[in-house]
């Protein structure tokens, strides 16, 4: 949503989901929701970005069909294999994941965020997770934006 809002819904842009859990990648990628559950988002965000359920679906509301065409939901482990990605991202979102890791691990992981990034990108993290070890890699910008180098 924030992505149409600030750069337009013609501008040419590609989002990737992505997790370890394929059920949560299906949820996702379904984008059928409890209207309860959006009470944070305004009445304008829901009409433009959402349809309501009718009859049996009265109470659910799903995103549209150009939004939810805009995403790719890949199932990725973090720590192994080979990732999906062949483009560099300009912006990576890996909030409140690092945390669970201990910190040989979150540098790994963090080495190959930088591979996927192109140099200027930004890395949003969580509040919990600080990665002043990896200063070659990724700069701090903002208490949890990471610009990588």
């Amino acid at each position: 949503m924030t992505a149409v809002e600030s750069l337009g819904a013609s501008a040419s842009f590609q989002l990737m989901a992505s997790d370890i859990d394929s059920r949560v990648l299906e949820t996702a990628s379904r984008g059928i929701y409890r209207a309860e559950n959006l009470k944070g988002v305004s009445t304008e965000r829901l009409h433009r970005f959402f349809l309501r359920g009718r009859s049996a679906n009265s109470g659910m509301v799903r995103v549209k069909p150009e939004l939810r065409r805009m995403v790719d939901f890949l199932n990725v482990n973090l720590i192994a294999g080979d990732w999906p990605f062949r483009e560099t991202f300009d912006i990576v979102f890996c909030r409140n994941v690092m945390i669970y890791f201990d910190a040989p691990t979150q540098r790994r992981v963090l080495e190959r965020i930088h591979q996927v990034m192109r140099p200027g990108g930004l890395l949003f993290v969580g509040h919990a997770e600080n990665f002043s070890d990896s200063r070659d890699l990724f700069a701090l910008k903002g208490k949890t934006v990471y610009e990588r180098q």
